[in-house]
């Protein structure tokens, strides 16, 4: 019965620290995106050029019972400093896409203000997108954040108060 009674606490300790490192893990990955993003939109603040320009959003919508249509796609034309005309998919940033507003014109591009890295014309974003900090990449993230959060505070919280 004392052995059954010791599996059950080390199973029971594996869980909660597998339960607090898979929270840890999920927080890791998500800061790291939202780092990697707010680093991206610094450097085209930095060094970025801004030009007149265009963006064609791509919708992806579901079907049946409370459908819904949200952008897929973002896809930014305009001319670089050489004079070339330049056609580049927005990257997402933290997983979001930055979706330039207003009305399509005829030939369906909705007028924006298009930055992009002069050494690399393929590097570019809808300059609304660098109004995003920080604080807007987690909350575009922010269930993966509440689950890494849940996980590793319930996870830790519980391995404590076992060993209290």
């Amino acid at each position: 019965m004392q052995r059954d009674s010791r599996m059950w606490s080390v199973g029971r300790t594996v869980a909660m620290a597998v339960m607090t490192l898979l929270g840890v893990a999920v927080l890791v990955v998500n800061i790291h995106e939202v780092v990697q993003a707010d680093s991206r939109i610094s450097g085209l603040r930095a060094h970025g050029r801004q030009v007149a320009g265009g963006a064609t959003v791509d919708y992806a919508c579901s079907s049946g019972r409370g459908a819904s249509c949200s952008a897929s796609d973002v896809w930014l034309s305009f001319r670089d400093a050489g004079g070339h005309d330049e056609y580049v998919p927005e990257d997402e940033l933290a997983q979001a896409l930055y979706v330039p507003s207003g009305r399509a014109g005829d030939d369906g591009l909705v007028r924006t203000t298009v930055v992009y890295d002069p050494a690399d014309p393929q590097d570019a974003q809808a300059a609304g997108a660098l109004h995003w900090g920080v604080a807007d990449f987690v909350a575009h993230r922010w269930f993966p954040f509440a689950l890494g959060v849940v996980l590793a505070g319930v996870g830790a919280a519980a391995l404590v108060i076992d060993r209290i």
